[in-house]
């Protein structure tokens, strides 16, 4: 009886020799999403005013007092920062000017409708054109810094006087102006 045992040993031993792989099994879910893209915002300003200039006098007399608005249009994607400046000035009338500056709202260049939401140079009525502009020449001195929306816009108007006296007669002066609107 002894070797009836022997062959169920030996299927014993031969079926402990196998390595039977072993298995990894989870649960398993996926999800995704498709189309994903990606677009650069943009950042873009426009500026309307008389004829294309902040102000085009000529002629102008002793006590004179032109007012001009400047209309803006921040019209980019991004919010940004709008400030105004004046890289180039020449002449020596703008020493000469008493100059104001203020920012509101308003539709027209004329400034009819302009209504003021703060001075931004002169509220005294006393300072000089030249020393505004001297004062903000880039866009780290610009003035007026606007934290602008797509599609808002923001009004600028500038006044100026010529003294009543005669000690600008034949002066000239130029400058010009920039609203940089960076994001």
């Amino acid at each position: 009886m002894a070797s009836a045992k022997w062959p169920h040993a030996l299927v014993l031993v031969a079926v402990a020799g196998l390595q039977l792989p072993l298995v990894d099994a989870a649960y398993v879910r996926t999800t995704s999403s498709a189309g994903n893209t990606f677009t650069a915002g943009t950042v873009a300003i426009t500026a309307a005013a008389p004829g294309s200039k902040v102000f085009a006098v000529t002629d102008v007399i002793p006590g004179s007092n032109p007012v001009t608005c400047v209309i803006t249009q921040y019209t980019g994607s991004v919010p940004a920062t709008v400030r105004m400046y004046f890289p180039t000035v020449a002449g020596a009338l703008p020493a000469k000017l008493i100059a104001r500056v203020h920012h509101g709202t308003g539709t027209q260049t004329d400034c009819g409708d302009f209504s003021s939401a703060g001075v931004l140079y002169n509220a005294s009525g006393t300072l000089k054109l030249d020393a505004y502009l001297a004062a903000h020449t880039d866009w780290t001195t610009g003035d007026g810094a606007w934290a602008a929306t797509q599609n808002a816009t923001r009004t600028w108007r500038f006044e100026l006087l010529l003294p009543g006296d005669d000690t600008a007669a034949g002066l000239s002066g130029t400058f010009t102006a920039v609203w940089e609107a960076r994001s």
